[in-house]
């Protein structure tokens, strides 16, 4: 009898130790939210939880609290979790800096992008958003490139925003920073600067939070579309951004992030119904995307191909090659054409010689060595948009003198594209880096697949069609499954994919 009574306290004590030992793991696996019943009462996320003034998608509600578009997708993540959590909301600069640092922080809406990209952990998207400059409406300024914008005047911006890193990046010397993107307006229409890069998606909302007069000021040049994210610190484990992705994924595919963009008067995912044979259909689809795509590039090749053998181009001198571009520009105005030096110096018909250079370009060395190229996709120097290069060298005697190429506006390309595929359809290219060329989500376009990693549903497809010629596949992203078919193009060597709900 002892004997059991022995055992059974030692057991007892045995339970207590584990228990206790069990209240010392990582708080992120003690409440990782998938494992809470429903019904429980909400635990608190542990996570420091930050965002800005940056209406519609977050903004100062009127009783004080975080609200706007994506306030709300945050707050159904919380309530999938089955967890609660109280938002800061911080100006940028000081938000993004306690988000790198850490710990256990969570910072909205953030712009993914190549030099953020290892910085944080990503969840998302959960918006997106493009990058504008604007101008008082009585400046007259009118902006054609950004080596036009560097010369305009000073820019504003918001610091340590993404689109103060692309100006940096970009080499714009004249930068003033500003807190918030209300101040770069008001000080916009003051006159304090001259543009502000800004965005289309909620320059108008911020101008009514204001109360500013919307007619001074005008957007004079788009430059790109960008996704945002939830940005993790680097100590949040990555269980914990797998819950967040998992139950975002779920409110996509249950109608509730639609419902919420209605909310905020954001066009909704498209509800058209899957054709009777949709493989056939996408089959066709891929076929004229392909066939289109390469039907709009070869000309340019062939173009240039004859270009480069003429005396003009030939003789080196930009005062006879620049009248023999602008007139191929002006009859491809989704393109800007350009002739480099093999030091890696270039000009384009808009800007004359620029203050950039290719020689970083990883396309650059290859036509140096006599090559042609076609198909890289790079964010360009000139225009700050995303574009897939198309160039020929010049060579004279064997050598390569010079370098005659064209910049395809890549957004553009993606929009003739979905006028010629039909919703529910999606559709994407990934260069021979294994970047999207074009996709039917325009923030997308310039992202790495391997961005991806943490859907391995997706990441085994794209690798798929990255590796393979031609085939079919199936993958989950946003909580939809999907059926696709995919081919190579033969001409630019992109992998083109045509994707629907299966």
């Amino acid at each position: 009898m002892k004997k059991i009574i022995y055992t059974v306290f030692v057991l007892l004590l045995l339970t207590g130790f584990l228990v206790a030992c069990g209240s010392t793991e990582n708080l992120t696996e003690k409440n990782s939210a998938m494992e809470n019943s429903p019904g429980e009462k909400p635990i608190d996320s542990d996570l420091r939880i930050i965002t800005e003034e940056f209406p519609p998608f977050n903004y100062k509600g009127p009783d004080g609290r975080a609200a706007g578009w994506a306030t709300d997708v945050v707050n159904e993540i919380l309530a999938k979790l089955n967890q609660t959590s109280e938002i800061e909301i911080l100006p940028w600069k000081r938000g993004y800096e306690i988000a790198q640092k850490g710990p256990f922080v969570a910072l909205y809406s953030a712009a993914r992008t190549d030099e953020r990209e290892n910085l944080f952990k990503w969840a998302g998207p959960v918006a997106y958003f493009d990058y504008t400059l604007y101008a008082s409406n009585k400046s007259g300024i009118t902006i054609k490139s950004l080596e036009v914008a560097k010369k305009t005047g000073t820019t504003g911006v918001v610091e340590d925003d993404s689109r103060n890193q692309f100006l940096k990046e970009n080499n714009f010397e004249d930068i003033k920073v500003f807190r918030t993107d209300a101040e770069c307006l008001k000080s916009l229409i003051s006159g304090e600067i001259s543009l502000w890069l800004g965005s289309s998606t909620n320059a108008e909302a911020i101008a009514k939070e204001e109360g500013l007069d919307l007619l001074t000021f005008t957007p004079v040049y788009q430059v790109r579309t960008v996704e945002m994210y939830i940005a993790f610190s680097p100590d949040v484990p990555d269980s914990l951004v797998d819950d967040w992705q998992s139950a975002l994924d779920e409110i996509k595919a249950d109608g509730t992030f639609d419902e919420i963009r209605q909310k905020y008067n954001i066009t909704a995912t498209s509800k058209e119904s899957v054709p009777d044979s949709p493989a056939a259909v996408a089959q066709q689809a891929l076929h004229t995307i392909i066939s289109d795509t390469d039907g709009m590039i070869r000309p340019v090749l062939l173009s240039y191909e004859v270009l480069r053998e003429t005396s003009e181009v030939k003789s080196g001198e930009w005062g006879k090659i620049s009248p023999l571009l602008a007139a191929l520009e002006k009859n491809q105005p989704d393109a800007r054409t350009w002739y480099a030096l093999p030091d890696g110096s270039y000009y384009t018909v808009v800007d004359g010689l620029t203050s950039a250079s290719l020689k970083s370009r990883p396309y650059f060395p290859d036509i140096i060595a006599g090559n042609v190229s076609v198909g890289y996709v790079v964010v360009s120097h000139s225009t700050g948009k995303n574009t897939g290069i198309v160039a020929v060298p010049v060579i004279i005697k064997g050598n390569t003198k010079g370098i005659l190429g064209a910049s395809l506006y890549l957004d553009a390309l993606t929009d003739k594209t979905r006028e010629k595929i039909p919703e529910p359809f999606l559709f994407f290219a990934i260069d021979n880096e294994g970047k999207f060329a074009i996709h039917s989500e325009k923030g997308k376009i310039s992202q790495s697949i391997s961005a991806y990693d943490r859907n391995k549903s997706l990441k085994t497809a794209l690798e798929e069609i990255f590796n393979s010629s031609s085939g079919s596949c199936s993958y989950e992203e946003d909580g939809v499954y999907y059926n696709a078919v995919f081919q190579q193009s033969p001409f630019t060597g992109w992998h083109f994919a045509v994707a629907w709900p299966a």
